[in-house]
């Protein structure tokens, strides 16, 4: 399949996963980060135009959308930690969602990142990383991850996967010029 072939889509709620680093190196998820992380992420992805989405699949059933948070979230799981889709299935409420609406693809869409509490950078949120008997302690950085799933319920697969990860802060606009431009490299040859 060509991205000619994908004429119009529809997309999904987009998700987002975003925390700080606290005192003691841990991770603390914050909604109001994840809120604007986001924000920034829907705002520069609508803004793309290589993606012919066509309108926003809204989800009203508060249960029918746990259920479709949670098949992407998995879906998710499964696009970061492989790299091979060609025997991927699109996960079932997604597919009726579509297949109701008369709608061959979906936008799928996902944002996580680790920001620096202004504390933190400070003191210096650190790893501490031991090679060959040496110990060496090493900042921790700001981090975004996006990735993007175009899904066909025609021929239940992926008909597109796109991937970024960057060292930036996601609470900061430009974090995601780079993120949809890396996001859709792929999807424009």
């Amino acid at each position: 399949m060509t991205r000619d072939d994908i004429r119009q889509m529809q997309q999904f709620e987009p998700l987002a996963y975003v925390g700080s680093i606290e005192n003691g190196n841990k991770f603390s998820y914050s909604d109001s980060l994840t809120k604007v992380a986001k924000t920034l992420f829907e705002k520069e992805l609508s803004r793309s135009k290589t993606l012919p989405v066509q309108g926003n699949i809204v989800i009203e059933d508060s249960l029918l959308n746990l259920r479709v948070q949670s098949e992407i979230y998995a879906l998710m799981s499964y696009v970061e930690n492989n790299y091979r889709f060609d025997k991927v299935v699109i996960p079932p409420t997604i597919d009726s969602i579509l297949e109701a609406r008369n709608e061959r693809f979906g936008l799928l869409a996902y944002n996580w990142g680790i920001t620096k509490t202004s504390g933190n950078y400070e003191n210096g949120a650190q790893i501490v990383i031991q090679t060959l008997g040496t110990i060496y302690t090493v900042p921790c950085l700001d981090m975004t991850r996006s990735d993007i799933v175009v899904v066909d319920s025609q021929n239940n697969n992926l008909a597109y996967v796109g991937k970024a990860h960057n060292t930036c802060d996601p609470i900061k606009a430009e974090t995601y010029l780079k993120q949809v431009d890396d996001l859709l490299k792929e999807y424009r040859k």
